[in-house]
This record gives C-alpha cells, structure tokens and sequence, in this order.
C-alpha cells in the first residue's frame, strides 16, 4: 500500500514538473551546461545563456533562457542624441575610443589623388544637415583641396574600410568671407554634399546652439582622428577626449603666457577648451566638432566649437582654441536658407 501511495506521488511531481516545463521550454533552450552563462546569452552558442531551472530530455542538458532580441526601431533623426550600442567596452577613460555610433555626427574629409587614386586623411567635419557640413576654413583653403577631390565619409567609426561607410561627393564649399588665414580668425566652412548621408545607428545630426548662447563650468568632448600626444601618430579609430569649456578672460590670460605674448588679444571668432596635461585635440583633429550637453536636455548635445589651432598640443595650462559656433549661427542660417536646406534640422 505504501509502496503504491509512493508512486501516485512521485507521478504526481512528474506532472507537476511537466506542467511547470511547458511554460518554461517555449521561453528556454535545452543545451550542454557548457554553453550556458549567467547575464550573457547567445543563440548561436559562440557566447553563453542565462541558466534556468528546467527539465531537458537529455539528462546532460539545461534549459537555458533565449536572449531577448533588441527592437530594430528606425533610428533617431533629431539633432543631437548619441546613438551607441553595447558592442564595446564601456569608456573607462577619456582617452578610450568612443561606443560605437556614440558620436554620430562626426564626419571624415578625405582627399582623393586623380594621378594615383590615393585616398589621404584631411580632416574632421560635423554633420548639421543630412546635405551639409560644418568644418574649419583652414583645412578647405589650400592647395591640396584644389588639386584633388575632397570627398565627405560619414559612418566611419573606423576609417579602414567597412561597410557602415558613407562615401558623399561635394557640390560646394563655402568659406567664411571674413577668414584670416594667417590669424585663423572666422575659421569655418561649410561643405553642401550632392546626396544627403542617410541618418543611421551610427549617422546622426548635431545641434546647434542660438547666437546669444553662453556656456560655463562644462565639460565637453571633442572626437577625432587627430594624433596622439603621446605617440605622435594619427588614429585610425575614432577617440574622443573631454574637455573643460574656459572662461574667456582666463583662457586669454593664459595664452598670454605662452610664445604668443602678453599683448595678445583672442578673437570674438574663438572660443577655448582643455588646458589639462595630455587631454587635448590634437594635430589632425581640426575641423571636428566640441560637443557640449544641451542646457536643461543632457542626454543632448550641440556643437560649441570648432577645433582649430593650439600652442602645442596637451601642455598643461595651454587651453585649446575653437572656432565660436554661437558666434557663426547666424552665417550658417542664412548659408542654409540661401539653398533651400531646412534650418529646423539642427534647432532643440
């Protein structure tokens, strides 16, 4: 009788467990143990799977959760907003390369040789509009740019080949009528492409700021492919540093310090940044954007500055200098407007 009763109740927590194991199995996967892993799951079985407590046929197997598929939602095309996805390391300083599509405007100017179809890194840009860009005057006003094609990348969170590029032609370039090229003063360009660059998870628009906007006590961050201060050598993966903004008085002071003497003036065009041992842009990083956090909307960002020129690169106590967005703001506008190309793109 006992031995009969036995029964009945193990057969009783056999259908418990088979009742239990039907809602289970259709949100898991029975695999070998060795393929699964707490908090990292992966179908294919090259990474692991989430355990979970579940009967397998196969003695030797768990049931394992299925990863839960990130939504494939149409990217954001509003100004301003990162766009990285965990497929990296989490920056564990300033001098790590960004996420990937973490800065979704930054753009590269390459320079294409007619006599020996040689590509050559020239320099940054930043994407207001799907069909332009912002850049410095002094990397557009040369020889080299009239003696070649100058061609806009966007996507290039890599600058070796990958298909995520965006290969742009240019129809125009504008240079600030008022660009000193000795003093680099009004250094900003403009660059209207022949086809607007696709707004993906790792192209995106900046914002701009108004022309009476002023900013204090902010930290920044610029990107590029600039060298590095240490090393000297130029980046083939886009790095980005943070960056202080700093007052102008005190910036002006500083500089003052410098080879530039104790009677220079900054320009209203110029803006500065930086100033810490080893965090600056650097060479080859002139044209790309300082990104500050939109006031009141920080998961936003709005293009401050411009890079342009520095005494040395990364001395500590020497800020860096950039091209005064808020003061351009209005030039952009009327550039913009004059060509049909809606200003609202890049307006929070």
């Amino acid at each position: 009788m006992f031995r009969f009763l036995f029964m009945l109740f193990l057969l009783a927590i056999d259908a418990q467990i088979d009742s239990e194991d039907n809602e289970v199995v259709p949100r898991c996967k029975c695999v070998p143990l060795n393929l699964c892993m707490d908090n990292n799951a992966a179908i294919s079985g090259d990474g692991m799977l989430d355990v979970r407590v579940a009967r397998c046929p196969n003695y030797n197997d768990v049931c394992c959760q299925k990863p839960i598929e990130e939504s494939t939602s149409a990217p954001n095309t509003e100004c301003g907003y990162k766009k990285h996805k965990q497929v990296a390391p989490r920056i564990l300083s300033s001098s790590d390369p960004p996420q990937y599509g973490e800065l979704p405007w930054v753009v590269v100017l390459f320079l294409w040789s007619s006599e020996d179809g040689s590509n050559r890194y020239k320099c940054g840009g930043t994407l207001i509009h799907p069909s332009a860009v912002i850049t410095a005057a002094h990397c557009v006003d040369d020889e080299d740019t009239r003696t070649a094609l100058l061609m806009v990348r966007a996507g290039d969170w890599n600058v070796k080949p990958g298909e995520e590029q965006q290969n742009l032609l240019i129809s125009e370039i504008i240079i600030h009528p008022a660009y000193a090229r000795r003093s680099l003063w009004n250094d900003i360009a403009l660059i209207i492409l022949m086809e607007p660059a696709r707004m993906t998870e790792n192209v995106g628009l900046i914002c701009l700021p108004p022309p009476d906007l002023q900013m204090e006590d902010v930290m920044c961050v610029a990107g590029g492919y600039g060298k590095s201060s240490k090393s000297g050598l130029h980046s083939h993966v886009l790095r980005k540093v943070d960056l202080p903004l700093v007052p102008r008085e005190q910036c002006e002071a500083l500089l003052r310090k410098t080879r530039l003497g104790r009677f220079f003036e900054l320009h209203e065009s110029f803006i500065c940044a930086g100033g810490e041992h080893g965090e600056d842009a650097c060479a080859g990083d002139g044209g790309n954007a300082l990104a500050c956090p939109i006031p009141g909307a920080e998961d936003r960002m709005l293009q401050m500055g411009i890079v342009s020129w520095g005494i040395g690169c990364g001395k500590d106590g020497v800020p860096g200098v950039y091209g005064n967005v808020p003061f351009f703001s209005q030039w952009i506008d009327d550039q913009l407007t004059q060509r049909r190309l809606d200003t609202s793109v890049y307006q929070y």
